[in-house]
């Protein structure tokens, strides 16, 4: 069940501009319009589906694809793990694309970026493109676990449908979810989001060059989007 957050005997701080607070159990959990969700509690910055190396997978294919995705990313998760002052960062799966992220112009990126958050405690729970790309070097110091990894009441995971035991909640990705939104004008606008259903959250991809999908998303979800640097919702 989702509470007000007001009724909770110690409440963290507001949470950043743009964000949605839900608390899931006993247990304050920010949606960020960045794509991630910020655990208050234990100082820990949850993401999905970051894909490094998407690019460069697609264009070792000779597909022409933009560069810059990669350091993109990895520029946004430095962003979020500093805005709200993470102390850990738990990655739901699909770290990287495929194998060929495992090349020097990927990891040298990578490493780059470890080197600038040194105390960051970095899980990553291992997704269906993990177990192709194989598991990120013993030099990004990476805590590497299987689904489903409790962490408190949250049941850690990539795919979704694990059964969560009474007073938990899985965490996913996967499903890269997006809803649609239409206007007066019968426009209509896509926008990634966070699906809620109860007793599991599934978290949007944070990776650019991902994708989206309208379609799998549980019956029955409170979805709320992100757009226009905020999270609204349930849409």
């Amino acid at each position: 069940m989702v509470v007000d957050p007001r009724s909770l005997p110690s409440v963290p701080p507001d949470p950043l501009p743009g964000a949605l607070r839900l608390v899931l159990g006993d247990e304050v959990l920010d949606l960020l319009p960045g794509l991630a969700a910020w655990w208050p509690g234990q100082r820990t910055l949850f993401v999905a589906d970051v894909h490094l190396g998407k690019g460069a997978s697609f264009r070792a294919l000779g597909q022409p694809v933009p560069a810059g995705t990669t350091q993109d990313n990895l520029a946004r998760l430095t962003h979020w793990v500093r805005q709200c002052g993470a102390e850990r960062l738990v990655v739901l799966g699909d770290f990287l694309h495929a194998a060929t992220a495992q090349q020097a112009q990927v990891l040298d990126q990578v490493h780059a970026w470890r080197l600038t958050l040194p105390e960051l405690v970095c899980v990553l729970v291992r997704g269906n493109h993990d177990s192709h790309a194989g598991d990120p070097p013993a030099t990004l110091r990476f805590d590497i676990v299987d689904e489903p990894h409790r962490m408190g009441p949250f049941l850690a995971c990539h795919h979704p449908g694990h059964r969560p035991t009474s007073g938990t909640w899985v965490l996913a990705g996967h499903l890269h979810p997006a809803v649609v939104l239409r206007g007066p004008a019968h426009d209509r606008q896509r926008l990634p989001c966070f699906c809620l259903t109860e007793g599991q959250l599934i978290l949007p991809a944070f990776g650019a060059f991902t994708g989206t999908t309208l379609s799998g998303l549980p019956a029955g979800a409170a979805c709320y989007a992100v757009g226009g640097g905020r999270v609204m919702g349930p849409v």
